[in-house]
């Protein structure tokens, strides 16, 4: 009897975590004030929010619950790696939610001083999957994020980055419409900015960062037209240590 409400507490816990993340793309970049020295190492946890603003928060489409499924808002938790690479660059895998990212950063001509400013560029291809909730549909994302930064980093006490952030979206999959399930297929495609800061002391560090940017986006699902744009803001935090 104790394991079977151990199994039904776990599977509650499950669908919880499901629900919470599924439908929710919140992929903040966390790059932090430079990129990670070579042969160090970074790893932080934390969590995002995509909070969409305007039309975009109108789930409701004649009938389609694609929306409910894909680009509903939400909060995801994340965990991050990162690794220094020789060259000025480091490699950074990302979990958030149900989604993967892999990013590429490099630093541009950074000043040897103890205030430290540097150029950041990057680019970051994503995978992602939707699950079924409440009987919405199920899919998979795929896009890539493209930042340019400009960053300083204070004696490694402090360190900030800002810049814009430009990426492109695609979504897949069956969502329920009406009382049956129809294909969809979206793109959408997303330009703002973004701005972040870290306080910390040696290897342990706060980071806290928030993107606002524009989303359009086009497809269909089943006989419905999607064409729909408007504001989205990305808030994230994590704790980040470095190894």
């Amino acid at each position: 009897r104790g394991r079977r409400r151990g199994a039904r507490r776990s599977a509650r816990c499950a669908r919880l975590f499901l629900a919470l993340t599924g439908g929710a793309a919140a992929l903040p970049a966390l790059s932090g004030g430079s990129t990670t020295p070579e042969r160090r190492g970074d790893v932080a946890l934390g969590g995002a929010a995509r909070l969409p603003l305007g039309p975009l928060r109108d789930l409701d489409i004649a009938g389609s619950r694609y929306r409910e499924g894909a680009e509903r808002g939400g909060v995801a938790p994340l965990a991050m790696g990162r690794a220094g690479l020789p060259g000025g660059w480091d490699a950074q895998l990302l979990l958030a939610g149900t989604t993967l990212r892999l990013a590429l950063h490099r630093e541009i001509d950074p000043t040897p001083a103890s205030t430290r400013w540097a150029w950041l560029v990057g680019a970051a291809p994503y995978v992602g999957w939707m699950t079924d909730e409440d009987d919405a549909g199920r899919g998979t994302r795929f896009g890539l994020d493209v930042p340019l930064l400009r960053s300083v980093e204070v004696s490694g006490l402090y360190e900030a980055w800002i810049g814009p952030r430009v990426g492109l979206e695609g979504v897949r999959g069956s969502f329920t419409q009406e009382t049956a399930r129809a294909d969809a297929r979206a793109l959408g495609l997303k330009a703002g900015g973004m701005v972040g800061i870290g306080v910390g002391f040696r290897r342990l560090h706060v980071l806290l960062e928030l993107t606002v940017a524009y989303e359009r986006w086009w497809g269909t699902h089943g006989d419905v037209s999607l064409d729909r744009g408007g504001v989205v803001l990305t808030p994230a935090f994590a704790f980040r240590l470095r190894i």
